[in-house]
């Protein structure tokens, strides 16, 4: 079914090369239900004619606000549809000027075009309403692809999305230390801390029930059952007063980067490429945030259980060549410093997010809920609802974070 878009024309008008005309477009829903939660995903094709009068079609992908009032309020799109747009058109394009400024061309070349966006119909209005959108290059047609969020990333994915977070964390850093006030200025209000979560007590009361469950069907997690109570309960603190890390450690961060979040050009069958999507919840903090979800809740779980240590070490030693090639003093990144804020910053924050997004990361294909339809209820486990490798991480993760001292 076709979607129809406002006033697309003018929003598209800067994409255009000189004496190409836009005609028209179609547009229908680019994800199936349980694939994507904060926004409205769109494909759109815009129909355009050249100088020559021939005509052509431009793929594009649309991304507008999402489609109830519970996750407008849950995602505070009012301000992080915001924020995603600033990344785009104004964080990006200031650390690629620093790298360039290094010697390094395109040092962020991980992040889609952006063709167009805006808050509003009104080109005054400061407000994001209905009609916000925004227009990204559609990487599908350059090769680039999803994978399985059932299954996970294999190890030369990892590599390569270890290395992006890397050059990201690290130059979000370098750039700090050697443009403090442009910082300021210029990317800090826009990593504002801006996301809400509140579930009722009584919905709390039956997540941390049925979370542990889940765990307790593998004997080795009842002692820890205690735990994710714990966790659960926590979880408004964690939230109002999250984990303040060592201050070098202090970066941008995606915060919600799984499997659907990240887009991978493969070459022979090799990925070579990668592209991060989905920025609305960026925030200034520690960069062990991004490492310990994604290894978690992202990658294959066999290689996880056989490579997790080695994983963090590669993430290391990624960025500390990043910093090096930026020019920072890295005489106090020692790993064992890192290790440390690792520690602070999954027990503190990171082993709840896990289990709460574990939820909808691993629902079976078809059996998500509705996004109009959704709300806090939705966390609370219906292992009918569930693929069977939601058990598996589940058991995993708890009994890692064991493992490393870390809960």
């Amino acid at each position: 079914m076709s979607i129809e878009i406002k006033q697309l024309q003018p929003l598209v008008k800067s994409y255009l090369k000189p004496g190409q005309k836009f005609v028209s477009y179609e547009c229908k829903s680019l994800l199936s239900t349980g694939e994507n939660y904060g926004s409205t995903m769109l494909s759109i094709l815009i129909k355009i004619s050249n100088e020559d009068g021939k005509e052509e079609t431009i793929p594009c992908i649309g991304k507008t606000v999402p489609p109830s009032q519970f996750l407008w309020d849950f995602f505070n799109t009012k301000n992080t549809f915001k924020k995603e747009i600033a990344v785009y058109n104004t964080i990006v394009p200031e650390l690629n000027k620093f790298g360039n400024e290094l010697g390094i061309d395109c040092l962020m070349d991980f992040f889609a075009k952006c063709a167009g966006a805006r808050l509003s119909l009104d080109p005054k209005s400061e407000e994001v309403d209905a009609d916000a959108f925004i227009i990204l290059e559609n990487l599908k047609t350059q090769g680039y692809e999803s994978c399985d969020r059932l299954i996970g990333f294999n190890e030369d994915c990892t590599k390569l999305l270890l290395g992006d977070l890397a050059t990201m964390h690290a130059a979000t850093i370098a750039y700090r230390l050697a443009k403090p006030d442009e910082f300021k200025t210029k990317v800090l209000p826009h990593l504002k801390r801006q996301y809400a979560f509140d579930p009722p007590d009584d919905v709390i009361n039956d997540i941390m029930k049925s979370w542990q469950k889940a765990a307790g069907k593998n004997p080795k997690c009842i002692p820890y059952l205690g735990k994710i109570e714990e966790a659960v309960r926590n979880i408004r603190y964690y939230l109002d007063n999250p984990p303040k890390g060592k201050d070098m450690f202090a970066t941008m961060t995606h915060n919600d980067y799984w499997v659907n979040n990240t887009l991978i050009k493969f070459v022979d069958g090799k990925p070579v490429k990668n592209a991060m999507v989905d920025f609305q919840i960026m925030e200034f903090g520690s960069l062990a945030h991004d490492v310990i979800f994604f290894l978690y809740s992202s990658v294959e779980l066999s290689l996880l259980e056989r490579k997790v240590d080695e994983f963090i070490q590669l993430y290391y030693e990624k960025f500390i060549q990043n910093l090096v090639r930026l020019k920072c003093d890295i005489i106090q990144y020692s790993y064992e410093a890192m290790l440390e804020e690792f520690a602070l910053i999954a027990n503190r924050a990171q082993f709840t997010h896990i289990l709460y997004m574990l939820t909808p990361i691993l629902t079976a294909k078809g059996k998500a809920a509705d996004l109009s339809d959704f709300g806090y209820s939705n966390f609370i486990l219906n292992e009918d609802l569930l693929h069977e490798n939601y058990f598996k991480r589940l058991h995993y993760v708890v009994l890692d974070f064991v493992r490393k001292g870390w809960i």
